[in-house]
């Protein structure tokens, strides 16, 4: 049996440039039905985000980006 992972990788892309490239333990994102979280081992998952708010943690340190 394998091991869940431990974290996320998280990439934030613009049609610019790449904003954040980062190994995180936690997201939560604006969805089209509400706020929703992902953890590590999450099931894969498409959804249609909304503009809004979002935070994404690694350790204790939280960010927020809108």
């Amino acid at each position: 049996m394998a091991a869940l992972p431990t974290s996320l990788r998280l990439e934030f892309v613009t049609p610019a440039q790449a904003i954040v490239h980062e190994e995180v333990d936690e997201v939560q994102l604006p969805g089209e039905e509400g706020y929703f979280g992902v953890l590590p081992g999450h099931a894969p998952l498409l959804a249609t985000l909304s503009t809004g708010a979002m935070w994404y943690r690694k350790g204790t340190e939280t960010r927020y980006a809108f």
